[in-house]
């Protein structure tokens, strides 16, 4: 299929301050050195977004750099947001969009959510939709609940233009939970985000990448990513210690490219 795998992570607001967000993302950076077989990222938290970005473009390999959330305007009186216009200019090219946190507690709709990605793919970035269920259920109504979803987040938008889309699954019943959902669960959800995909956009739902968030760890890494339609993962707590971020890295390596 090609779809390159990916390991990234959101460190949402715990990494506030200027040294300690630089030093973890200078830390990754070594760790990873070198890396080409997967696409890495960081979100980090909006206020240290510029001295990260400056660390990141400093160093010779490149870890994607993205925003936990955009504005769904470029452009004007929406006091308080975070414009994707100072995303393009941090040169930047991730944007996480629709995460459970904004659904509900910012209570972001779907139709805010594809203003969104409009937004992002009009300007060339790449959309991270985040999407999941609130409790676990069959593989037959797994496929209902994401094709609704994803019918609402992704109209209007042509298939041609959803090929660089990246999808997070992250069922909300496992998100800061001890444990990740179970890798067969996992596999199963996923199986049916691409049927889902395929039936709204048809070939395109094959150059999709679909990863995995929710209490992701580096003893969990390996099994979740053991299936053709998981493409990697999207790494929260457990990947602070940028030690622990490398391991990750490295498991998912192995086993994707054991499987081709």
């Amino acid at each position: 299929m090609g779809r390159k795998p990916l390991v990234g992570i959101s460190l949402k607001i715990y990494q506030n301050k200027i040294a300690e967000a630089v030093n973890y993302a200078q830390s990754i950076s070594q760790l990873t050195n070198g890396e080409t077989d997967l696409e890495l990222f960081i979100l980090p938290s909006m206020g240290v977004i510029y001295p990260v970005a400056q660390a990141l473009h400093n160093r010779e390999n490149v870890i994607g750099l993205g925003a936990q959330n955009i504005a769904p305007l470029a452009n004007g009186a929406l006091t308080g947001e975070f414009s994707i216009e100072s995303l393009v200019d941090l040169q930047g090219h991730y944007v996480e969009i629709g995460h459970y946190e904004r659904r509900t507690y910012f209570h972001e709709d779907d139709e805010l959510i594809n203003q969104k990605i409009q937004l992002t793919l009009k300007n060339q970035l790449v959309p991270l939709l985040c999407i999941g269920e609130a409790q676990q259920t069959t593989g037959a109504e797994l496929k209902t609940v994401f094709k609704k979803i994803l019918a609402a987040d992704l109209a209007n938008i042509s298939p041609a233009q959803l090929a660089t889309l990246i999808i997070a699954y992250e069922p909300y019943w496992a998100i800061g939970k001890a444990a990740a959902a179970k890798a067969s669960y996992v596999a199963v959800a996923h199986t049916m985000i691409r049927e889902a995909l395929a039936e709204l956009i048809g070939p395109t739902a094959d150059n999709v990448r679909i990863i995995y968030g929710g209490s992701v760890s580096k003893d969990t890494a390996g099994s979740l990513v053991n299936n053709p339609n998981v493409d990697g993962v999207f790494v929260g707590r457990f990947g602070h210690d940028p030690q622990n971020f490398a391991e990750i890295v490295q498991i998912v390596k192995q086993v994707k490219l054991q499987a081709n």
